[in-house]
Protein backbone atom coordinates (compact mmCIF):
# COMPACT_ATOMS: atom_id res chain seq x y z
CA UNK A 1 0.00 0.00 0.00
CA UNK A 2 1.61 3.20 -0.94
CA UNK A 3 1.99 5.98 1.44
CA UNK A 4 -0.74 8.27 -0.37
CA UNK A 5 -3.12 5.69 0.18
CA UNK A 6 -2.55 5.05 3.74
CA UNK A 7 -3.05 8.86 3.86
CA UNK A 8 -6.69 8.66 2.03
CA UNK A 9 -7.71 5.81 4.47
CA UNK A 10 -6.91 7.77 7.34
CA UNK A 11 -7.71 11.08 6.31
CA UNK A 12 -11.03 11.12 7.40
CA UNK A 13 -10.44 9.47 11.15
CA UNK A 14 -7.84 12.38 12.56
CA UNK A 15 -10.56 15.11 12.99
CA UNK A 16 -13.12 12.94 14.92
CA UNK A 17 -10.90 11.31 16.99
CA UNK A 18 -9.29 14.83 18.02
CA UNK A 19 -12.69 16.23 18.70
CA UNK A 20 -13.30 12.98 21.00
CA UNK A 21 -10.50 13.73 22.81
CA UNK A 22 -11.42 17.07 22.83
CA UNK A 23 -15.07 16.19 24.14
CA UNK A 24 -13.86 14.08 26.94
CA UNK A 25 -11.16 16.10 28.30
CA UNK A 26 -12.86 19.62 28.54
CA UNK A 27 -14.09 20.78 31.40
CA UNK A 28 -16.68 22.32 29.64
CA UNK A 29 -17.03 22.42 25.79
CA UNK A 30 -17.51 25.23 24.04
CA UNK A 31 -20.04 24.70 20.88
CA UNK A 32 -17.68 27.11 18.92
CA UNK A 33 -14.63 24.63 18.97
CA UNK A 34 -16.74 21.60 18.10
CA UNK A 35 -18.10 24.16 14.98
CA UNK A 36 -13.84 24.79 14.44
CA UNK A 37 -12.95 20.98 14.04
CA UNK A 38 -16.82 20.22 12.03
CA UNK A 39 -15.79 22.93 9.35
CA UNK A 40 -12.02 21.17 9.68
CA UNK A 41 -13.52 17.91 9.25
CA UNK A 42 -16.15 18.89 6.30
CA UNK A 43 -12.84 20.46 4.32
CA UNK A 44 -10.97 17.12 4.99
CA UNK A 45 -13.83 15.34 3.03
CA UNK A 46 -14.11 17.51 0.66
CA UNK A 47 -10.33 17.76 -0.28
CA UNK A 48 -10.01 14.69 -0.57
CA UNK A 49 -11.62 15.12 -4.43
CA UNK A 50 -9.36 16.30 -6.97
CA UNK A 51 -11.46 18.63 -8.86
CA UNK A 52 -10.26 22.59 -8.18
CA UNK A 53 -14.54 22.86 -7.48
CA UNK A 54 -14.00 20.52 -4.54
CA UNK A 55 -10.64 22.61 -3.62
CA UNK A 56 -12.75 26.15 -3.33
CA UNK A 57 -15.46 24.29 -1.24
CA UNK A 58 -13.33 22.97 1.05
CA UNK A 59 -10.82 25.99 1.79
CA UNK A 60 -14.01 28.21 2.74
CA UNK A 61 -14.76 25.06 5.22
CA UNK A 62 -11.78 25.52 6.68
CA UNK A 63 -11.55 29.02 6.43
CA UNK A 64 -15.32 28.96 8.37
CA UNK A 65 -13.75 27.00 10.88
CA UNK A 66 -10.70 29.21 11.82
CA UNK A 67 -13.41 32.00 12.22
CA UNK A 68 -14.97 30.05 14.85
CA UNK A 69 -11.60 30.05 16.28
CA UNK A 70 -10.85 33.31 15.98
CA UNK A 71 -13.65 33.90 18.01
CA UNK A 72 -13.03 31.41 20.65
CA UNK A 73 -9.61 32.98 20.96
CA UNK A 74 -10.85 36.54 20.66
CA UNK A 75 -13.02 35.58 23.72
CA UNK A 76 -10.34 33.17 25.82
CA UNK A 77 -8.23 36.52 25.68
CA UNK A 78 -10.42 38.74 27.27
CA UNK A 79 -13.33 39.54 24.30
CA UNK A 80 -12.56 42.64 21.76
CA UNK A 81 -10.83 44.84 24.31
CA UNK A 82 -7.99 42.56 23.62
CA UNK A 83 -7.30 44.78 20.54
CA UNK A 84 -7.41 48.35 22.51
CA UNK A 85 -6.21 47.49 26.28
CA UNK A 86 -2.38 47.31 24.42
CA UNK A 87 -2.46 48.67 21.51
CA UNK A 88 1.40 49.13 20.63
CA UNK A 89 2.04 45.61 21.46
CA UNK A 90 -0.73 44.29 19.50
CA UNK A 91 0.64 45.90 16.49
CA UNK A 92 4.53 44.83 17.43
CA UNK A 93 2.58 41.33 17.17
CA UNK A 94 0.59 42.10 14.02
CA UNK A 95 3.87 43.14 12.64
CA UNK A 96 5.27 39.15 11.46
CA UNK A 97 1.88 38.31 10.32
CA UNK A 98 1.72 41.42 7.58
CA UNK A 99 5.51 40.01 6.72
CA UNK A 100 4.03 36.66 6.31
CA UNK A 101 1.09 38.15 3.95
CA UNK A 102 3.26 40.10 1.99
CA UNK A 103 5.36 37.10 1.45
CA UNK A 104 2.30 35.63 0.64
CA UNK A 105 1.72 38.17 -2.08
CA UNK A 106 5.00 38.47 -3.67
CA UNK A 107 5.46 34.16 -3.87
CA UNK A 108 1.43 33.93 -5.66
CA UNK A 109 2.27 37.11 -7.86
CA UNK A 110 -0.28 38.52 -9.45
CA UNK A 111 -2.26 35.89 -10.39
CA UNK A 112 -6.28 36.80 -10.19
CA UNK A 113 -7.94 33.22 -10.86
CA UNK A 114 -10.62 33.09 -8.41
CA UNK A 115 -8.96 30.29 -6.86
CA UNK A 116 -5.90 32.38 -6.16
CA UNK A 117 -8.48 34.97 -4.37
CA UNK A 118 -9.77 32.40 -2.26
CA UNK A 119 -5.93 31.18 -0.93
CA UNK A 120 -5.51 34.90 -0.41
CA UNK A 121 -8.56 35.28 1.36
CA UNK A 122 -8.17 31.89 3.40
CA UNK A 123 -4.59 32.80 3.96
CA UNK A 124 -5.13 36.26 5.63
CA UNK A 125 -8.09 34.58 7.63
CA UNK A 126 -5.59 32.21 8.91
CA UNK A 127 -3.06 34.47 10.09
CA UNK A 128 -5.50 35.90 11.82
CA UNK A 129 -6.48 33.36 13.65
CA UNK A 130 -2.69 32.58 14.60
CA UNK A 131 -2.75 36.61 15.44
CA UNK A 132 -5.59 36.16 17.89
CA UNK A 133 -3.86 33.26 19.56
CA UNK A 134 -0.88 35.31 20.10
CA UNK A 135 -2.88 37.89 21.87
CA UNK A 136 -3.73 34.98 24.36
CA UNK A 137 -0.64 35.65 26.00
CA UNK A 138 -1.44 38.31 28.57
CA UNK A 139 -4.90 36.33 29.52
CA UNK A 140 -3.97 32.86 29.72
CA UNK A 141 -1.70 30.55 31.65
CA UNK A 142 1.65 29.89 29.56
CA UNK A 143 0.98 26.44 28.59
CA UNK A 144 -2.67 26.87 27.75
CA UNK A 145 -1.31 30.07 25.42
CA UNK A 146 2.02 28.32 24.04
CA UNK A 147 0.28 25.01 22.94
CA UNK A 148 -2.43 27.10 21.12
CA UNK A 149 -0.59 29.81 19.53
CA UNK A 150 2.30 26.58 18.42
CA UNK A 151 -0.74 25.01 17.04
CA UNK A 152 -2.04 28.26 14.87
CA UNK A 153 1.62 28.47 13.55
CA UNK A 154 1.77 25.20 12.56
CA UNK A 155 -1.47 25.93 10.50
CA UNK A 156 0.15 28.73 9.39
CA UNK A 157 3.04 26.52 8.14
CA UNK A 158 0.86 23.29 6.84
CA UNK A 159 -1.84 25.56 4.73
CA UNK A 160 1.30 27.59 2.92
CA UNK A 161 3.03 24.29 2.68
CA UNK A 162 -0.65 23.74 0.58
CA UNK A 163 -0.27 26.56 -1.49
CA UNK A 164 3.18 26.11 -1.80
CA UNK A 165 2.50 22.60 -3.36
CA UNK A 166 -0.59 24.02 -5.08
CA UNK A 167 0.67 26.93 -7.25
CA UNK A 168 3.95 27.10 -7.61
CA UNK A 169 5.82 23.35 -6.87
CA UNK A 170 5.97 19.92 -5.73
CA UNK A 171 8.19 18.62 -3.46
CA UNK A 172 9.09 14.84 -2.33
CA UNK A 173 7.29 14.38 0.68
CA UNK A 174 5.37 17.46 0.97
CA UNK A 175 1.91 16.21 1.42
CA UNK A 176 3.39 13.90 4.60
CA UNK A 177 4.58 17.12 5.98
CA UNK A 178 1.30 19.24 4.98
CA UNK A 179 -1.24 16.39 6.96
CA UNK A 180 1.57 15.83 9.81
CA UNK A 181 1.95 19.70 10.57
CA UNK A 182 -2.28 19.66 10.39
CA UNK A 183 -2.60 17.00 12.66
CA UNK A 184 -0.40 18.50 14.68
CA UNK A 185 -2.03 22.34 14.82
CA UNK A 186 -5.41 21.09 15.05
CA UNK A 187 -3.88 19.05 18.46
CA UNK A 188 -1.86 21.41 20.49
CA UNK A 189 -4.88 24.20 19.32
CA UNK A 190 -7.30 21.43 21.35
CA UNK A 191 -4.63 20.39 23.92
CA UNK A 192 -4.54 24.63 25.08
CA UNK A 193 -8.18 24.84 24.36
CA UNK A 194 -8.98 21.81 27.25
Amino acid sequence: MTLHKIKMITKPFWIPLISVIYITAADKTDPLVIAALLFGYAGDLLLMRSRKSWFVAGTLSFLVGHIFYIIVFIKSAGGIEVFTNRPAAGILCLLPYILYLALVKKVMGHNVSSVFIVAAVYLSVVALMSYSALLRVWNMPFRDFFLTFSGSILFLISDSLIGVRNFKRKFRGIGTVIVVTYIAAQLLIIAGLV
